[in-house]
């Protein structure tokens, strides 16, 4: 895809309520120097600030979009792949690490799977959600099962038609992309019978009394 698609792409997308982002050549990585950051984990090489840079500033677009201005200059000569933005106007994406699973969970809700946007990853599937109250990203359980990752504020997904350097690639599926129809809008992961975490773990979060508090 040449930049100059790969502009019109990330502006139409835009225009769907979707956040295109640059991402490094072959590669699932932020490209921020194309989004004019000057990455601090760069000057020092520490993977800790690489990953609080990319999860603080997914979060902050989301707050925050980029405008179509935005859009132009960080697409106008770049060459790279393609991320999509969770949590922006509530947009969640089911990222499914494999077949096996996605199929399991599919078996309970096949109609849901059909009537929203998916995109094939080499791997597994990326379903394309709205939700009526943001969700932050987290792992992604089915039953006993960790299946992948819930993508929403301050995650992001590699979007349909990036090529990882090994050649496999993304794509959306058939009659099934944003161009076709909206995302579907649930109530929450539970509706569709996942959980951010293990049933164990959150049953032992709940005995603890961890991860809420008294609004005073």
């Amino acid at each position: 895809m040449q930049p100059v698609i790969r502009t019109e792409y990330a502006i139409e997308l835009l225009a769907k309520g979707y956040i295109c982002l640059p991402l490094r050549a072959g590669g699932k990585h932020l490209d921020l120097q194309a989004m004019e950051y000057d990455p601090l984990h760069l000057q020092t090489r520490r993977k800790d600030l690489k990953e609080l840079a990319f999860r603080s500033i997914a979060f902050q677009l989301s707050q925050k979009p980029p405008t179509c201005d935005d859009i132009e200059r960080w697409f106008q000569k770049f060459v790279g792949n393609i991320g999509i933005l969770g949590g922006f106007s509530n947009l969640l994406i089911l990222d499914f690490d494999d077949v096996v699973g996605y199929r399991s969970w599919t078996s309970m809700h096949m109609e849901l799977a059909g009537r929203t946007p998916v995109a094939k990853s080499p791997n597994g599937f990326h379903v394309y959600l709205r939700t009526r109250e943001p969700i932050v990203s987290s792992s992604l359980h089915f039953g006993l099962r960790r299946i992948g990752h819930a993508k929403g504020l301050g995650g992001y997904v590699v979007g349909s038609p990036s090529v990882l350097k090994d050649g496999s690639c993304y794509s959306w599926l058939k009659n099934q992309s944003p161009f076709d129809i909206e995302p579907k809008l649930i109530d929450s992961l539970a509706s569709l019978s996942l959980r951010p975490v293990s049933p164990l773990k959150d049953f032992y979060n709940r005995m603890l009394n961890r991860g809420s508090f008294e609004q005073k």
